[in-house]
């Protein structure tokens, strides 16, 4: 056999295997998702539909300038060798975080990668966290919080404090260490009279979809980790026809772009419910 004939047999038994080999390498690295989703009940799962208002929906208004926006309401810088941004006091957000070691070229005066933004400006990206209303009556998605201090920097976090009208108190410990990570500690003191339940959730919100194509090698879109197995779907159109949720003990979802990953992951021992939706004004909810 000469080398042409060489070379186009080894061309068509490649060209076979990765027609025929694609779905077994697809369904194995690129599965379709089990239905996903974030609330956590106290290490008890327990899957139930959110009967409050979406609490990543913001008042309707015309989009406005960042810095504009940024100034509106009270806030907590974060500070770290990584990060700069700020915490917003209304509604407990982390809504303002730019990756200071990124930049979005290669030009030597570009800016810095943002990957946060608050709601009511370009791009609205943030994470928040809460409690279930199911009779707490815990702080509303506009509340007010006090801080302990000024700055979140590694090593120094940050104590936030609500109340309501019934004797509970409600407090979110922030604490970030010196590369991308956050830690959330949600608590509840009960001064109240009664018994009352606590379901504490986080969630990461986001308007638009991405820049970034999303292709066969690169995911870009909804992602969980759960019941053991990486899921790459449901995609944002998919989510504008049905919500996605699962059940899991461990793992943990978030939204992906080509480079940056912003993601949920709860006490990796406790059993939660996940969920992926569409909101109000092309939102997309972790």
């Amino acid at each position: 056999m000469n080398q042409d004939r060489q070379n186009f047999v080894l061309f068509a038994v490649i060209a076979a295997l990765i027609l025929f080999g694609w779905p077994l390498i697809q369904g194995k690295f690129f599965p379709t998702a089990n239905p996903p989703a974030t609330k956590i009940e106290g290490g008890q799962t327990k899957v139930v539909a959110n009967k409050t208002a979406d609490p990543t929906a913001d008042t309707a208004g015309a989009i406005r300038n960042r810095a504009v926006v940024l100034a509106e309401t009270p806030r907590v810088a974060i500070d770290t060798p990584t990060l700069k941004g700020s915490i917003n006091l209304k509604g407990a957000r982390i809504d303002d975080l730019v990756l200071v070691k990124y930049k979005e070229t290669i030009a030597k005066n570009s800016a810095p990668i943002r990957l946060l933004s608050p709601g009511g400006a370009p791009g609205a990206y943030f994470a928040g966290f809460g409690w279930r209303d199911d009779g707490l009556k815990p702080p509303a998605a506009d509340a007010l919080w006090t801080a302990t201090g000024a700055t979140l920097a590694p090593g120094r976090p940050i104590t936030l404090d609500a109340a309501n009208a019934t004797g509970q108190r409600f407090r979110i410990v922030l604490a970030v260490d010196d590369s991308y990570m956050f830690t959330v500690t949600q608590t509840v003191r009960n001064g109240g009279i009664a018994p009352v339940p606590v379901a504490p959730y986080g969630f990461v919100n986001r308007t638009g979809i991405s820049k970034d194509p999303s292709s066969m090698t690169i995911h870009v879109g909804p992602m969980s980790v759960d019941n053991g197995g990486a899921h790459y779907r449901p995609n944002f159109k998919d989510l504008l026809e049905a919500p996605s949720r699962f059940t899991t003990t461990g793992g943990w979802l978030g939204f992906t772009d080509k480079y940056w990953l912003t993601a949920l992951i709860p006490d990796q021992r406790a059993t939660f419910d996940g969920q992926f939706r569409s909101g109000a004004r092309d939102s997309y909810q972790a």
